[in-house]
């Protein structure tokens, strides 16, 4: 049917009526097209996600693989398949199976249940249709197109309260008090020293989650880790989030000296992270999230984490500091100054 089609069109000017026979004949060669059957079983479904891959087509890690998994069960995700090839002809029931989806969550958030929140079921049951075989071919136009539409109208959801959360959320931490209460634990005697370097990393070069995987070492490392030199008081950030990665590449920060000599103590003491959970591991997956969350709550006597002490910063310089300084802010941050108008303006906590 294919050759034939284009044996009958190439090379000729379309006007209407010959545009009205292509869509036809078009439409013809879907219905007549052989639609070989989905295996929807379990065994398979799990085997297809075992396959799946990231944006830089390398295999998931097990972690995720498991996640997906567990997502797919808990969404009852095979079951949602099958009745949409069986329905795909009625729409009310198309309709229904889908709003049956956005309800979902609030068997798991019923105190703050917003319709955004099923936008990441969405988008597995729309993966899980690309990449099981012949599912895509299962199902018809109307299907698809409700499925996108579902997933355009979360995202505007999602950007909307995204939007009013970081005008209106109030800040967990003042930027002064932040730093006049790290220079309280900086000279306490009593507080750990990798409490004072984490929170004094912090206040100098207020980053995301990039110092819980961080090697110690007196020369300079391969360009595919992040390593801290303690002789030239260096570290080297080659690895991080990769939209911001792409914009600004590796970076190179100098460590003010008296974090150095901090640093320096712990080197002599055999840690070989930068902040490990112990001398010879880092916290999982190199992520300090959580123990900054317990840490801040045990030392500051307020609950706050990485993104609190990153609007501190970008609230108080954007009240505080010129248009220079803001900028020069954003590059050492790995951010655009224009994100930051947008996403960190924020109200603080009333005294």
């Amino acid at each position: 049917m294919e050759s034939t089609l284009l044996k009958r069109y190439g090379g000729r000017i379309l006007n209407k009526k010959l545009l009205v026979e292509l869509i036809d004949d078009i439409k013809s060669f879907k219905e007549n097209k052989k639609i070989e059957p989905v295996d929807l079983t379990e065994e398979n479904v799990m085997k297809v996600i075992d396959g799946l891959t990231n944006k830089d087509d390398k295999p998931l890690s097990q972690k995720s693989i498991d996640i997906y998994k567990r997502r797919v069960k808990n969404l009852n995700l095979i079951q949602i398949l099958k009745d949409l090839i069986k329905n795909k002809d009625n729409k009310d029931e198309v309709n229904k199976i889908l709003k049956e989806i956005e309800a979902q969550k609030t068997k798991t958030l019923k105190k703050d249940f917003s319709k955004h929140r099923s936008l990441e079921d969405f988008v597995l049951l729309n993966q899980m249709i690309n990449s099981i075989p012949n599912m895509f071919e299962n199902l018809n136009d109307y299907v698809i197109d409700r499925i996108n539409k579902f997933i355009q109208e979360l995202i505007k959801l999602r950007t909307n309260a995204k939007d009013d959360k970081t005008s209106y959320d109030e800040l967990r931490i003042d930027w002064t008090d932040f730093k006049k209460k790290t220079k309280e634990l900086t000279d306490d005697p009593d507080v750990p020293l990798k409490i004072k370097i984490l929170f004094n990393l912090y206040k100098t070069f207020t980053l995301r989650d990039n110092f819980g995987a961080v090697e110690l070492t007196d020369k300079d490392l391969d360009n595919d880790i992040n390593f801290y030199n303690v002789k030239t008081r260096e570290f080297h950030l080659n690895k991080y989030k990769g939209t911001a990665m792409a914009k600004h590449g590796k970076k190179v920060y100098r460590i003010p000296k008296y974090i150095a000599d901090m640093i320096m103590k712990e080197y002599n003491d055999d840690s070989k992270y930068l902040i490990g959970k112990n001398k010879t591991e880092t916290y999982p997956q190199g992520s300090l999230v959580k123990f900054i969350f317990q840490a801040s709550k045990k030392y500051y006597g307020v609950r706050f984490g990485i993104n609190d002490m990153r609007q501190s910063i970008i609230s108080f310089y954007h009240n505080n500091k010129d248009i220079k300084k803001r900028k020069q802010l954003a590059e050492i941050m790995l951010n655009s100054y224009e994100e930051q108008l947008k996403s960190y303006k924020r109200e603080e906590l009333e005294k």
